[in-house]
């Protein structure tokens, strides 16, 4: 089977491209795969998997991608990584893999911030949700999108990332349970895989104090909540046992996270370390003692994150929202989200410091929990089932979309000659009135 596949490319600075990396170890066994990018540089290291080809959206070599039996696109919530990819898939039906099921923070990132059109804002979430969305997006526009959260806690848009779709992959449950109302193309649910196989579990390093250590990584936004584990750890009487090492590019405003830390006499306990190759993040992951992986508000998505720590089978604290709150208790260390946040990292840190092996074991759980049901194989199995799916759905797609056009000029049709019957029965009625007068 012949497969295209459009995803950001190592060295992109989203989990996605390496999460690529990770599923073409196994896909490119059970397909030819040809990657296609929009980026100027990439590890070239990947073309060892698979042929890696590059495009522009204004210049698409549309017959060597139908060439595939099917295509897959990797959509995410950021603009700058999967704006392109989107804009093909409007134009090539195929398999969209969701990577977060709300996309508000995605499209008002094309709409608003990059393309600055209103009018394409307010059409698009009038189309999906009516007067209301339009209202609500006007506002949301004008204040320069503060309540961007809050938006696409209600209006997701997911179904504007689906329009072109021959099929669907989720990967989560609660992702796959809201779409199957749908039943409008082939759906499928695969966890989100992680290799095992070249991970050893290590003990904590003590080679560079006695303190224990704790690790958050990533790409860090508001949703990170690093403030609260700041506020946090700065409240902890405990606070000197620990230090916090963070990795990742701030996504937010670095001097204020700088300053926050000075404020909250934080300096001796906090390491700033910015973006981190994978080697060290895994170092890192290698030598701490406990993970934090907070994430609030969640758009919908499983987390890549979480299965690297529990590959180096380290317990960690996530919040209880989303994905997360469906993992089994014993595997995560759970806080809640709202004004109990600050007060349930405290604790659980104080019950750390009270029971460090009950957190190593939960590490190990974590790791079974990863091997069970992460597994490469599965996943890359799941996409070729979807590819077939698609495949054998690309005839109905195409007569549904004849039918769509069908319908929209049959109803531009209607209401123009609506329009001219009103208009003819308007001026007879003045020439009438006219004539009699």
């Amino acid at each position: 089977m012949k497969l295209n596949w459009f995803s950001p490319l190592p060295p992109a600075q989203t989990d996605i491209a390496h999460y690529t990396r990770r599923v073409l170890t196994t896909l490119s066994r059970h397909a030819e795969v040809t990657m296609w990018t929009d980026q100027k540089n990439w590890d070239r290291s990947i073309q060892e998997l698979a042929e890696v080809k590059s495009y522009r959206v204004e210049q698409m070599p549309w017959r060597d991608l139908q060439r595939a039996d099917a295509s897959f696109f990797n959509i995410g919530n950021n603009p700058q990584f999967h704006g392109s990819i989107w804009q093909v898939s409007r134009q090539l039906g195929g398999v969209i893999v969701l990577h977060d099921f709300r996309l508000h923070h995605f499209f008002d990132g094309i709409y608003r911030a990059k393309l600055r059109d209103l009018n394409s804002y307010l059409e698009v979430m009038g189309k999906y949700y009516g007067d209301d969305g339009r209202r609500a997006a006007k506002a949301c526009y004008q204040n320069d999108a503060r309540n961007i959260d809050s938006m696409s806690e209600r209006y997701p848009l997911t179904g504007l990332a689906l329009e072109n779709a021959h099929g669907v992959l989720v990967h989560t449950s609660d992702a796959f349970e809201a779409l199957r109302q749908e039943q409008a193309w082939p759906l499928a649910y695969a966890p989100l895989p992680f290799p095992t196989n070249d991970r050893v579990i290590t003990q904590p390093s003590e080679e560079l104090d006695s303190k224990y250590r704790l690790v958050l990584f990533g790409y860090i936004g508001r949703n990170r909540r690093l403030s609260s584990v700041l506020q946090a750890l700065a409240g902890l009487k405990q606070k000197d046992q620990f230090r916090l090492d963070v990795y990742g590019s701030i996504l937010n405003d670095e001097r204020d996270l700088r300053n926050q830390i000075s404020s909250l006499n934080l300096k001796p306990q906090v390491t700033l370390h910015g973006f981190t190759a994978e080697a060290e993040l895994d170092k890192a992951l290698s030598r701490c003692d406990l993970a934090i992986n907070l994430r609030y508000p969640t758009m919908g998505e499983a987390s890549g994150s979480q299965l690297r720590i529990w590959a180096h089978g380290r317990a960690s604290l996530v919040s209880r929202v989303g994905w997360y709150a469906s993992l089994p208790q014993d595997v995560v260390a759970f806080v809640r989200t709202d004004e109990n946040e600050i007060a349930d990292i405290q604790s659980q840190l104080e019950s750390f410091l009270a029971e460090p092996a009950s957190f190593v074991a939960m590490g190990q759980r974590g790791r079974r929990e990863l091997e069970a049901k992460h597994s490469p194989e599965a996943y890359a199995t799941a996409l070729v089932k979807i590819a077939e799916e698609s495949l054998a759905f690309r005839p109905r797609a195409a007569n549904l979309k004849l039918a769509e056009r069908a319908a929209v000029s049959s109803a531009k049709w209607l209401s123009q000659k609506l329009a001219d019957e009103s208009y003819e029965s308007v001026a007879t009625k003045v020439l009438g009135l006219s004539k009699r007068s």
